[in-house]
């Protein structure tokens, strides 16, 4: 597998950039193959690094991508797959657990190759649609530049309709706590890339940024950064009202009480669409249980709603950050984007 022409070369060489260009010759051929078309089998273009290229020899030349890889990083459960990548954006990963849950994770390559041991996390909690592996995608190439882990969980609707398809929204219910579920799926990943996630930042958007701000309720004390859009529903930072459209009776069902004390080292982003005003009322009134005037001071859309969120964490001495974004309604991808300049602002608060 020694047909590398100059041609071959000087595109790779383009390809790589006047940083990385020197690196072309050790590149191994199947993988440079797979660069050039951009196949992204096992390596992504926006996975490549100094850090990485240097680690290739000329005698890798005609090695496959995964040998090649497996060469370089350090050894991991993933190691033993041929199919899949042994880095990056893997597929779906059954929670050993919790069997019948699963995530897809990122393991930005730069950070295995670096062996760092503390490394920043970002959890992506999909909505209603239960489409992770976008949420996922969405931040990889963020996560290869920031060194950040990625776990986007899957709560899957059940055709057992016992269980309502809302329910992972509201952390319990009669299927399971959808949070210890959450937290075996980090620790698990955890082991498996030997790696402590020194950092976890958690985003949500629609019935994931519902999960997100009552998971911040009743974990404070393992999430440094919440960065929720367009909730459909709230839970209100007040004790005025039962779970979930407040917290008095946190205690009796998840066995702690509610500590605004606890959640006050915790940076807050709350986003919406500005043009998302469309009425969302698949509960009434009466399923709220609210009178008229909560219920008026409750909103009626997404936009009113994120914004009696961020008052009523004010009324307990929060400080939300709030960021409508303009021409967006209820659409994923500008609201990630809206997110990620404050992860960086959180990332760099840490050292990271």
């Amino acid at each position: 597998m020694s047909d590398r022409t100059e041609y071959n070369l000087q595109a790779l060489r383009q390809l790589l950039g006047t940083d990385l260009a020197e690196f072309a010759e050790n590149i191994p051929t199947m993988m440079a193959r797979e660069l050039l078309i951009n196949d992204t089998g096992f390596i992504s273009r926006h996975q490549l690094s100094r850090s990485l290229l240097e680690k290739f020899t000329p005698d890798m030349k005609d090695w496959t991508s995964p040998d090649a890889l497996r060469a370089i990083l350090p050894e991991t459960p993933f190691h033993r797959t041929r199919m899949q990548p042994i880095a990056g954006a893997l597929a779906a990963v059954s929670c050993q657990a919790y069997p019948e849950f699963s995530y897809y994770p990122y393991i930005p390559l730069v950070s295995q190759v670096e062996r760092r041991k503390s490394v920043p996390l970002i959890i992506a909690v999909h909505g209603s649609s239960r489409n992770p592996k976008d949420y996922r995608d969405q931040y990889a190439t963020y996560a290869e530049e920031h060194g950040c882990f990625v776990l986007a969980p899957l709560f899957p609707m059940s055709l057992d309709n016992t269980i309502p398809d809302e329910e992972y929204k509201y952390l319990d219910g009669d299927r399971t706590r959808y949070d210890h579920v959450l937290w075996a799926m980090v620790d698990e990943l955890a082991s498996a890339a030997n790696v402590d996630f020194s950092c976890i930042i958690l985003f949500g958007f629609s019935g994931g940024a519902q999960f997100g701000h009552r998971l911040l309720y009743v974990c404070p004390d393992k999430i440094d950064a919440l960065s929720i859009a367009a909730p459909g529903f709230i839970t209100l930072a007040s004790d005025q009202h039962d779970w979930w459209v407040g917290v008095r009776d946190l205690e009796q069902r998840f066995g702690q009480k509610f500590n605004p004390e606890a959640l006050q080292d915790t940076a807050i982003q709350l986003i919406c669409g500005a043009d998302d005003r469309i009425d969302y009322e698949i509960y009434s009134q009466e399923e709220l249980r609210l009178g008229d005037a909560d219920y008026a001071l409750y909103g009626r859309n997404r936009t009113a709603r994120i914004q009696a969120l961020k008052k009523s964490m004010e009324q307990i001495g929060l400080a939300p950050q709030l960021d409508f974004v303009e021409g967006t309604a209820h659409t994923l991808a500008p609201l990630i984007e809206s997110s990620k300049p404050f992860i960086s602002a959180v990332l760099k608060q840490n050292n990271f």
